[in-house]
């Protein structure tokens, strides 16, 4: 008897560790030869979340008649009367149910704590809150301990402690997921690749089922893998760019975008690059503006100066090749207005220099050069038109105030005799004429010797047959009148240069 229990034997839990989660270990322990036995069968209860007392309950006989609940820890007292064995009390109703709840409470805290550390366990909380996990498991099978004691007020409050750490640690997971993304993300941007590696381990770790931070980890630890090569680039890119042999550096950064567009070098190296060919494709340009301009080919030096232009660091000096162009271009079209003003000067073309002076002026209105010459122009044209007008007059009209007339030109004419041929010229021919004007030639007057004749404004000669009258160039009068006849006006004129005709003067008609 001793060795097997009897119906008189209090029943006790089986010892199973809960938080543990041995239910196979403790099983194997209570097992014997013939089944399972009450005991175990109640530590079975236990781990699989039945109440085990309840389970008890249902294995002890019925007594006649309720009895007062014992001591769930405690021996049954014996009963009176030697020989005879007690029978185990039935829990009372409401002290069961009572009990039953106890123990639901504290195997839900459990379930949900044993939920918590899971997930705490897959976002590799091993690694990172070790000794956080170490603190709760101990709570957790503090509250086992207390739980199969019987003490079940002490194992939910052991298990809420458990929970409340599970739940206190997994709140802290995001702030640890982005220290630990900004740590890895700052070894890597320093180059300490061991490092970035470790700390991009644990961030995916870390992640969990956050498929997003899990392939943040992932693309870090292929970044972490990928820098020596991409240090390796930079390096040979550096020495190329030292050397200035762009075609190899940009060579070497194309390798390292490719590894690694966003490694802290590529950027700046990449953008080094691109201002050192600016620059040497702006040096280029502005030397060969100013070539051009050498050359006085403004229309190469402009193009030039603008494609400096759209060069980063070239406005200004593009600006200013291009300022140089526009000036030595002008002073290019005002010298060569110039030189042709001058031109149609010599050759008496002053309408000519005229519009060549003005055409100056109109692209700088100061300059001296062409104001006076636009004036001297405009007297020049006017000069040559009075002597020419002159000259003219002086051949139909050689009267004194004509002859005056065109002394007063010849003597405006003087002073530019010797700088203007054409004028001299003209002068020339004006001064011939009235050299011819002024010298009276031989004219012949012929009549019947009855007609008294007389050279109106001139001379009266009275009747003659033939006589010679000296006359200076012009147009002249003569006046034929006699006795019984009709008077006759004979018109002629007293050329500058032909002989003068003959001139009858007779009156033939009577009254």
């Amino acid at each position: 008897m001793a060795d097997r229990p009897t119906s008189e034997d209090p029943i006790r839990p089986a010892s199973v560790t809960l938080a543990g989660a041995q239910p196979e270990r403790a099983q194997a322990q209570s097992q014997g030869p013939s089944g399972p036995s009450a005991p175990v069968l109640a530590g079975l209860a236990l781990a699989l979340g039945v109440g085990g007392f309840f389970l008890l309950g249902q294995l002890s006989p019925t007594p006649e008649a309720p009895r007062p609940a014992q001591a769930q820890n405690g021996p049954a007292p014996e009963a009176a009367g030697a020989g005879t064995e007690a029978l185990a009390p039935s829990p009372a109703p409401f002290a069961d149910a009572a009990t039953q709840a106890a123990r639901e409470a504290a195997q839900g805290t459990l379930r949900r704590f044993l939920a918590r550390r899971t997930e705490l366990e897959d976002h590799g909380a091993a690694l990172w809150g070790e000794d956080e996990l170490a603190a709760m498991t101990a709570q957790a099978e503090a509250g086992d301990a207390a739980f199969l004691a019987g003490q079940l007020d002490v194992a939910l409050s052991a298990y809420e402690a458990a929970l409340h750490g599970a739940e206190a640690l997994w709140a802290t997971l995001p702030a640890r997921q982005k220290a630990q993304k900004d740590a890895a993300a700052a070894h890597l941007a320093a180059n300490d690749v061991a490092e970035a590696e470790a700390a991009y381990a644990l961030l995916r770790a870390m992640a969990g089922d956050n498929t997003a931070l899990r392939e943040d980890a992932e693309r870090g630890l292929r970044r972490a893998e990928r820098r020596p090569a991409v240090l390796d680039a930079l390096a040979r890119a550096e020495i190329a760019l030292t050397n200035e042999d762009w075609a190899a550096a940009d060579g070497h950064l194309k390798e390292a975008r490719g590894l690694d567009g966003e490694a802290p070098g590529v950027a700046t190296l990449s953008e080094t690059l691109t201002r050192e060919r600016r620059r040497q494709a702006l040096e280029a340009a502005l030397g060969e503006g100013y070539d051009a301009l050498g050359r006085r080919d403004y229309a190469g030096a402009e193009s030039a100066f603008k494609k400096a232009l759209t060069l980063d660091g070239g406005a200004a000096a593009a600006e200013e090749g291009l300022a140089l162009v526009a000036t030595q271009r002008l002073e290019a079209r005002l010298a060569t207005l110039r030189d042709q003003a001058e031109a149609a000067r010599k050759t008496g073309a002053f309408r000519d220099a005229l519009a060549h002076y003005e055409a100056a002026l109109a692209l700088d209105g100061t300059l001296a050069f062409a104001q006076a010459g636009r004036q001297a122009m405009t007297d020049r044209i006017a000069l040559a038109g009075a002597l020419t007008e002159a000259e003219r007059t002086l051949g139909k009209d050689p009267s004194d105030a004509v002859l005056r007339h065109a002394r007063e030109t010849l003597a405006l004419a003087q002073p530019f005799l010797s700088a203007e041929p054409r004028l001299a010229q003209q002068v020339e021919a004006l001064r011939t004429r009235l050299v011819a004007a002024e010298t009276p030639r031989t004219v012949r007057l012929e009549s019947d010797g009855k007609t008294t004749v007389q050279v109106l404004k001139v001379r009266h000669l009275g009747a003659l047959t033939e006589q010679a009258l000296a006359l200076r160039p012009g147009d002249y009068v003569a006046l034929g009148s006699r006795d019984g006849y009709r008077d006759v006006r004979v018109p002629f004129t007293v050329p500058l240069e032909a002989t003068p005709p003959a001139i009858a003067v007779v009156c033939r008609d009577r009254i």
